[in-house]
C-alpha cells in the first residue's frame, strides 16, 4: 500500500479509538510524523496536502460531534417523558350540557356523573361558577369572581360531598353529585347561567416535581330560566348573513357573483331577549320567482341572553352553495328562523367565463399588432 492510500485510511477511520477527542489527536499525531518522514521525498507536498485536508476534516468532526451531544442534551432534556402525564388526570363529566326551565317556588335535583379515567385516586372540589356572556361559537365565559346572588339556589345532596369542599374518587372509578336547585318564591324571571366547575390536583408528586401541583379542571353549563310560562318570549335576529368565499363583487345591498364557482356564506345571530333561545330553521336559495334551488338545516344551538352565535349547518360547517352553469339572474339566499327571515340577493352570471374571454381577445389583438 503507498503512502497515499495508508493516509486515507487513516483519515476514514480504521484505526479506532475511544473517544472522539482521542480519535482526532491520534490521527493528527499519525499523520504529522508521516508527513516529516516523507519530507525528502517527491510526492511530500502531496502527502502534507492530505495532512492539512485531515486537519480541516477533523475540525469539521468536532463541530459535528459537538451538534449531536447538544442535540442528546435537548432531547433528553425537554423532550424525554416524565412519569406525568395527560392522561393519568383524566376526567370526564355527565352531562355536559343541561337545559333547566323552572317556575320561582320549585326545586329539582339532577345527577351528573364524575368519572376518574386514571388508575390514581383524585382529590376533587366541585363548585358553581356563573357567566353571563359567550363568544361566537358558545363557548361561556366565566367569571371565578362573580358574587351572584342566585348563588345560595345551589347545593349537593350528597351525605359526604359539598361544594367547595375536597372529596376523592377511586382510580377508574366514578362518582355521583346530586345537585340541587330551589328557587325561592321571589326570584326574579330571567334567566341564569352557571357551571359545575370540577377541579383536581395531584396529590403525589415525584421528587422532580416537588412544590409544582398539576391540575386539570372539567365543567357542566347550565342554562337555566326561571319563568311562570311554558315557553318566555325570546327575540333572535340575524345580524350578519353575507358570502365569505367564492367569486363575487359587491355592488351596494346585493352581490354579483360567478355562476360556476362555489359560495360560502357566514352566518350570526343576536339574541335581543332576556332568555334562552334555541336556533331552528333552514338556509335556502331561491329564484326571482321564488322558486327554491337548494335546501339546507340550522344546526340547532343556544344562544343565551344578550349574546351573538355563528350559526352552521346541521354538519357543523359553514353554509355552502354550487350554482349550476345555466343559473343565471336574480337569486336570493335566505335563513328562515323563527322570527321574521333574513334576505341576501345575488345575480350569478358567468363572470369567470366573460373575464376569461376579454383577456384572451385582448391577447389575440396584442398578437396581431
Amino acid at each position: 500500500m503507498n503512502q497515499k492510500n495508508k493516509i486515507l485510511s487513516l483519515l476514514h477511520g480504521r484505526h479506532w479509538c475511544r473517544s472522539a477527542n482521542e480519535f482526532a489527536r491520534n490521527m493528527y499525531l499519525r499523520t504529522k510524523k508521516r508527513c516529516r518522514s516523507l519530507a525528502k521525498q517527491p510526492h511530500a507536498a502531496s502527502t502534507c496536502e492530505y495532512s492539512r485536508q485531515f486537519r480541516v476534516s477533523t475540525v469539521f468532526c468536532g463541530l459535528r460531534t459537538a451538534m449531536v451531544i447538544l442535540l442528546f442534551l435537548f432531547i433528553f432534556i425537554f423532550l424525554a417523558p416524565t412519569s406525568v402525564h395527560a392522561s393519568s388526570y383524566g376526567l370526564s363529566i355527565y352531562p355536559p350540557l343541561l337545559r333547566i326551565q323552572i317556575k320561582p317556588g320549585k326545586s329539582i335535583t339532577q345527577v351528573f356523573k364524575i368519572e376518574n379515567l386514571s388508575q390514581n385516586d383524585r382529590f376533587l372540589v366541585a363548585r358553581i361558577v356563573p357567566f353571563s356572556d359567550a363568544d361566537d361559537y358558545g363557548n361561556p365565559i366565566l367569571n371565578l369572581k362573580s358574587p351572584m346572588n342566585w348563588l345560595s339556589y345551589f347545593s349537593l345532596a350528597n351525605s359526604t360531598i359539598k361544594l367547595e369542599e375536597p372529596f376523592t374518587v377511586r382510580g377508574n372509578s366514578s362518582e355521583q353529585l346530586i345537585l340541587s336547585l330551589s328557587v325561592p318564591e321571589t326570584a326574579p324571571l330571567k334567566d341564569i347561567y352557571a357551571t359545575l366547575l370540577v377541579s383536581t390536583y395531584a396529590n403525589a408528586l415525584d421528587i422532580g416535581y416537588q412544590g409544582t401541583a398539576v391540575s386539570a379542571t372539567i365543567g357542566s353549563n347550565m342554562l337555566i330560566t326561571i319563568s311562570s310560562e311554558l315557553n318566555p318570549a325570546t327575540i333572535l335576529k340575524i345580524d350578519r348573513l353575507k358570502p365569505e368565499t367564492g367569486f363575487f363583487f359587491k355592488f351596494g345591498h346585493f352581490y354579483l357573483a360567478d355562476n360556476i364557482t362555489p359560495l360560502t356564506f357566514s352566518a350570526r345571530v343576536k339574541n335581543d331577549g332576556y332568555f334562552t333561545a334555541e336556533t331552528k330553521g333552514l338556509f335556502k336559495i331561491i329564484t326571482g320567482k321564488e322558486k327554491p334551488v337548494y335546501l339546507e338545516g340550522l344546526l340547532p344551538v343556544y344562544v343565551i341572553s344578550k349574546t351573538n352565535r355563528t350559526l352552521l349547518n346541521t354538519q357543523g360547517n359553514s353554509f355552502t352553495y354550487t350554482p349550476t352553469l345555466g343559473q343565471i339572474g336574480l337569486h336570493r339566499a335566505i335563513i328562515e328562523i323563527k322570527t321574521r327571515p333574513t334576505l341576501l340577493t345575488l345575480f350569478f352570471f358567468p363572470l369567470k367565463s366573460v373575464w376569461a374571454s376579454y383577456l384572451h381577445s385582448l391577447s389575440y389583438g396584442l398578437s396581431l399588432r
